[in-house]
C-alpha cells in the first residue's frame, strides 16, 4: 500500500504502473462534471470509475488479482482498512478479478483518504473501502490498473 497526496503521484512513476498518465488524466479532468456511473478509459490498461456516495461501515474484505486499485478522494474523506491477503481468510466469494474476505484476526492499517490524497493498493492489499470517517460525503476516483 502507498498512501499520499496525489500532488506527489509523479514520484512514483517507477513503482505504480501508468502513473503518469493518471496524473495527466487527473490534472485535465473536470471531476465534478462527470457522470457518476460507467468506467471511463484513462489510457491502455486503465480505466476509472467515479462515485459520490455516504461513507458507512464499509463491508467485507476485498482483493483484486487482476488490477491494482488507485483510490483518490476529489472531495470529502473516507477511512480505508487494509490487511495483507495472505492473513484474509474464509473467502465469502470470488467474482472476475475480486475476492471477498470478512474481517481476519490480524492487525489492521487504517488511513484516511482524505481529500487530495490517493492510496495505491496491489494484490497483497485486502481492503475494506467506504468507512465513515469525517465527511458525510465522498467523491472518489478509482483507477483499476491491469495487472499484465
Amino acid at each position: 500500500m502507498i498512501y499520499d497526496n496525489i500532488r506527489n503521484l509523479r514520484a512514483y512513476s517507477g513503482v505504480i504502473p501508468h502513473a503518469e498518465e493518471i496524473a495527466d488524466y487527473i490534472e485535465k479532468t473536470d471531476f465534478e462534471a462527470m457522470e457518476r456511473k460507467g468506467g471511463f478509459p484513462v489510457c491502455d490498461g486503465v480505466t476509472m470509475n467515479l462515485a459520490e456516495y455516504a461513507p458507512g461501515e464499509g463491508s467485507d474484505y476485498e482483493a483484486h488479482r487482476q488490477y491494482h486499485d488507485l483510490q483518490y478522494a476529489i472531495r470529502g474523506c473516507e477511512r480505508i482498512d487494509v490487511i495483507p491477503t495472505d492473513k484474509a481468510i474464509n473467502s465469502k466469494s470470488y467474482k472476475p478479478d475480486a475476492e471477498f474476505f470478512p474481517a481476519g484476526d490480524c492487525s489492521v492499517t487504517s488511513t484516511a483518504l482524505d481529500e487530495g490524497t490517493f492510496t495505491f493498493l496491489a494484490p497483497q492489499d485486502a481492503h475494506k473501502p467506504c468507512i465513515k470517517s469525517t465527511t458525510d460525503t465522498i467523491l472518489k476516483a478509482v483507477f483499476k490498473i491491469r495487472i499484465d
